[in-house]
């Protein structure tokens, strides 16, 4: 045994595919062609699967305690007063992007 809890094994496996889906989701952003873009959207939503299946089992554990939303929460993440103002300057700046597209 190797002193870790199953518990402890599910959080270290839920953190790895949360972050291979961040890597994944930036692969995807920045596919240069259909094939690759493809093949990192099938990937992610793999991805994304496998961490479903991981919360949903450490949720009916009780090893992933959810917070109640608040209303901001509830109300999704327009009607939050600092992405409204970022929102806004971006617009009256013409997007701020730096990017090369």
């Amino acid at each position: 045994m190797n002193g870790l809890s199953e518990k402890d094994i599910m959080v270290d496996l839920l953190n790895d595919t949360k972050l291979a889906s961040d890597c994944y989701h930036a692969a995807i952003l920045e596919a240069a062609n259909d094939n690759v873009w493809n093949t990192f959207v099938r990937l992610h939503n793999d991805e994304l699967t496998g961490a479903r299946v991981i919360f949903n089992l450490m949720h009916q554990r009780g090893w992933y305690q959810l917070q109640p939303a608040t209303g901001y929460q509830q109300q999704g993440m327009h009607a939050n007063p600092a992405y409204q103002q970022a929102m806004q300057s971006t617009y009256q700046t013409g997007g701020g992007h730096t990017g090369p597209y």
